[in-house]
């Protein structure tokens, strides 16, 4: 059951995509129809999921999932990836690219790669300071609160070492 983002669980678990480019609005328009018709039939071992999303910056697809109502298991989290792999296919975005790093500088919404943030590290341009996106975040809870923190907060601080 399809769900507004606001109204599910602060328990719910959350998986953060990112792209590795900024979505166009079209792009933005055709993923959120697939997801309209993917998620109401989402489910689990024949139970139904109750769950939402929201596209943020038009770089992050954001899914959670109430597991107080079912469990989102391996069948349903691996069908999950493969409808992301699907749209990924669709729209030459890259969702698993591990390597795209996404942050704020000067109220600005960059996106680099893991080898230009380390020269940016040695160059004193990107700070413990600097605001990422943890898009490890397990939780919608976690996401609310500790998504979009200050690199030192999140598993970024490792590139500092």
């Amino acid at each position: 059951m399809l769900v507004n983002f606001k109204d599910i669980d602060d328990s719910s678990k959350v998986w953060v995509f990112q792209s590795d480019q900024i979505i166009s609005d079209f792009e933005v328009d055709l993923i959120k129809n697939e997801l309209d018709k993917f998620l109401p039939n989402w489910s689990s071992h024949g139970n139904e999921l109750q769950c939402s999303y929201e596209i943020k910056y038009n770089l992050f697809v954001v899914i959670a999932v109430d597991n107080s109502v079912n469990n989102a298991t391996g069948c349903s989290i691996d069908t999950l990836t493969n409808f992301i792999l699907k749209i990924q296919k669709e729209t030459k975005l890259n969702f698993f690219n591990r390597l795209s790093i996404a942050y704020m500088i000067d109220n600005k919404l960059k996106l680099d790669n893991l080898s230009v943030i380390k020269e940016m590290i040695k160059n004193k341009e990107f700070l413990i300071e600097t605001t990422v996106y943890n898009n490890l975040v397990k939780t919608k809870k976690e996401y609310i609160n500790n998504w979009k923190v200050s690199a030192i907060k999140s598993w970024h601080k490792n590139l500092f070492t």
